[in-house]
């Protein structure tokens, strides 16, 4: 790598890590760079899972220390999602990077029209916890962890609504467990394509030293309320640079 793109690397890594770790959606900024720059999509899929680790488990750390997780059901959400992530994750082999790419831009509008039209609720629930995760829960957190296993695009902001409008959680509560819950997302997938020599490395460590100080400085400032407003505003205009420049490289 030339020392631009570890720049670039870098600035999509802390925006990545920061972005997943006060709400969702890192993966729009780091999957199109990599593609963009060369990286095969199969590949750019894998190596995405290395930064979401390390971020997530640096918010994770800084969460726990101010005692921010639930982990009576944080654990028991985990379960479903860990056997989804596998079943997904497998699941990749069968898809080609041409349909891949596809599947990639789909998933992006899909999570623009999701921020938008659902943005509100997110930054405007209130806590009203039940006691506990039911049935239907656990089948949507299972086939959570297959989406993120397939791809991992989207999963974090799914986590969200299924902890925020059928848990119960607030988004200050929520969210601490979303970042755990992709501790397992990238870990299970990552391991799963580390052994199928899916992971770019070099790429892959850049992204995580940027994706290591975006979610450290954000779970430091995730309880702000102006922050919480802000990070969607940029997100949403993050995705549609991003969506116009797949388009551009798809046609």
């Amino acid at each position: 790598m030339d020392v631009y793109a570890v720049i670039i690397f870098l600035f999509c890594g802390l925006l990545s890590g920061l972005m997943n770790t006060l709400a969702s959606s890192g993966s729009t900024i780091t999957l199109p760079v990599m593609i963009f720059l060369g990286v095969p999509p199969s590949v750019a899929n894998a190596t995405n899972r290395l930064p979401i680790l390390v971020g997530s488990t640096i918010s994770v750390y800084n969460f726990q220390r101010s005692k921010d997780i639930l982990w009576s059901k944080t654990l028991l959400i985990s379960i479903p999602l860990f056997f989804g992530v596998i079943v997904g994750t497998v699941c990749t082999k069968f898809i080609d990077s041409a349909k891949l790419q596809w599947v990639l831009l789909v998933a992006m509008v899909f999570s623009f029209i999701l921020i938008v039209t659902n943005s509100r609720k997110i930054l405007k629930g209130r806590s009203m916890l039940k006691t506990t995760v039911s049935m239907k829960s656990h089948i949507v957190f299972f086939l959570i962890g297959i989406w993120a296993g397939l791809i991992v695009l989207d999963s974090a902001i799914l986590i969200l609504f299924e902890l925020i409008l059928a848990c119960g959680f607030d988004l200050t509560k929520a969210n601490p467990i979303k970042n755990f819950l992709l501790i397992i997302i990238s870990l299970v997938s990552l391991l799963i394509f580390a052994f199928n020599g899916l992971i770019h490395w070099e790429i892959g460590l850049v992204l995580s030293i940027g994706s290591f100080f975006g979610g450290y400085w954000g779970s430091k400032i995730a309880h702000l309320e102006v922050v919480k407003q802000w990070i969607y505003r940029i997100l949403i205009g993050i995705i549609v640079c991003e969506i116009i420049t797949l388009v551009l490289k798809l046609f």
